[in-house]
């Protein structure tokens, strides 16, 4: 009988009496590279509940990519937000973590979503300089060959993610030429984001980041030279080797006024750029034989870059260069600001003693009843 006890009170320990929760993902199979979207469902998990939930990418690649918390607010509702703009093309997956001993899942939740990467921004060309002078109109044009004369819907957001202009269509030509001005509150960054219609609904193609500076200020050349006017005129590097699987990061100190920054050639590379505030920005507009540049207005602060080469399997030596900056560091800790997770990280303490001991404590008590 008391060997019986016995293993009825490990059969207890062991299964307890939780019962099991559902959670449930409304997420697309499709999503387009560049947008930001919005994931979300419901669950019976009681609400302030916690977990995370982590990306990964299974194919071209099998990696861990990044994590996030995931909340469960009243009613059992959940969203998060995935930035898409530093995911290529590809077949990803969003796994929710199961906590077993308190909060099991059932059979019939979404621990796991399988999605695919549309990676559309191939697909349209802008013409319109990234920097403009202006005081109050954004100048966007270009071409998207697909579109055609079908039309083009465009909406522009301010730094702080707010709509000032759109979702509105826009003419395009046979060839999909499109031509528009923007009205906007003055100067400042912008971003536009452009999408055409396809199977009945508005289908995201690309998003751009444009600069607008006030009149009378000169907007530096392609090389990134600064002007008298608005810089320092310091000019600072720093190099590190990177490689398509294996980016590397920079954090760069900026000085107020117009802010360059120029890669080094001989590979060609792709940068990746946000102040923290805004989505990531990427610039790829150039061969191994000429760098790629890019000019901001900063009002002084950290600029973070992702640099790699555009073709996998190529790895070299990138020298950054920025004008009017204090300082350019390779610091691993810029990753998160694109959704990748930090190189560097915590060994995780493993839960095996606390279990030895609860084990240990239900022998010596299943020792005294046999006494």
């Amino acid at each position: 009988m008391k060997k019986v006890a016995c293993l009825l009170g490990l059969f207890m320990l062991c299964s307890g009496a939780v019962s099991a929760y559902e959670i449930k993902c409304s997420c697309p199979n499709e999503v387009y590279r560049g947008d930001i979207v919005t994931i979300g469902g419901t669950s019976t998990l009681p609400p302030g509940y916690s977990t995370s939930i982590t990306l990964y990418e299974v194919q071209p690649m099998a990696r861990e990519l990044t994590s996030q918390d995931l909340v469960i607010q009243q009613g059992g509702n959940w969203s998060i937000q995935l930035q898409t703009l530093a995911l290529e093309g590809g077949t990803y997956k969003l796994e929710i973590a199961e906590d077993i001993m308190d909060y099991p899942l059932s059979s019939g939740s979404d621990r796991a979503i399988i999605f695919k990467v549309v990676d559309r921004s191939g697909e349209i060309t802008i013409l319109s300089p990234t920097t403009q002078i202006s005081g109050n109109t954004l100048s966007l044009s270009g071409r998207a060959p697909e579109v055609g004369s079908a039309g083009l819907q465009i909406e522009v957001t301010d730094s702080r993610g707010t709509v000032i202009y759109g979702p509105t269509y826009v003419r395009t030509d046979a060839d999909g030429s499109f031509s528009e001005a923007v009205p906007v509150p003055g100067p400042g960054r912008y971003y536009a984001e452009f999408s055409d219609f396809r199977n009945n609904e508005a289908q995201f193609i690309s998003r751009m980041s444009f600069t607008l500076e006030e009149p009378g200020t000169s907007v530096g050349s392609s090389t990134a030279t600064p002007t008298a006017a608005t810089t320092s005129g310091k000019m600072i590097s720093g190099s590190a080797v990177a490689s398509h699987d294996a980016p590397v990061y920079f954090i760069v100190d900026t000085l107020p006024g117009t802010v360059g920054i120029t890669t080094s050639t001989g590979t060609d590379w792709r940068i990746y750029y946000t102040d923290g505030t805004g989505v990531p920005v990427r610039v790829d507009e150039s061969g191994s034989s000429a760098p790629e540049d890019f000019t901001v207005t900063s009002s002084g602060g950290m600029l973070y870059l992702k640099v790699m080469p555009v073709r996998v399997g190529d790895e070299g030596t990138v020298t950054i260069t920025a004008t009017n900056a204090e300082s350019v560091i390779v610091n691993t800790a810029a990753a998160s600001y694109f959704g990748d997770v930090i190189p560097v990280s915590e060994p995780t303490e493993s839960p095996f003693p606390l279990v030895m001991l609860i084990f240990a404590l239900f022998v010596i008590g299943c020792a005294g009843i046999r006494k």
